[in-house]
């Protein structure tokens, strides 16, 4: 029993991951709306991603240098 809630658990993860969202969708979303501003900036309209991939773009804009 404990076999079948386990794989059910992992491919709930994998489709979770695999969510593309727009960058309105993104934008409107709890999830970033204390970096609304960056997600604006850093996203092209008409491309779409997932939240890690924003995650990432976030996190190396925020590393990198200052001209």
């Amino acid at each position: 029993m404990t076999g079948k809630k386990k794989d059910l658990e992992t491919v709930t993860e994998g489709a979770a991951a695999e969510n593309r969202f727009s960058k309105s969708q993104l934008l409107v979303s709890e999830h970033f709306r204390d970096r609304r501003d960056l997600v604006d900036a850093l996203l092209d309209d008409g491309g779409s991603y997932t939240v890690k991939s924003v995650e990432e773009k976030i996190e190396k804009y925020m590393k990198g240098k200052v001209k």
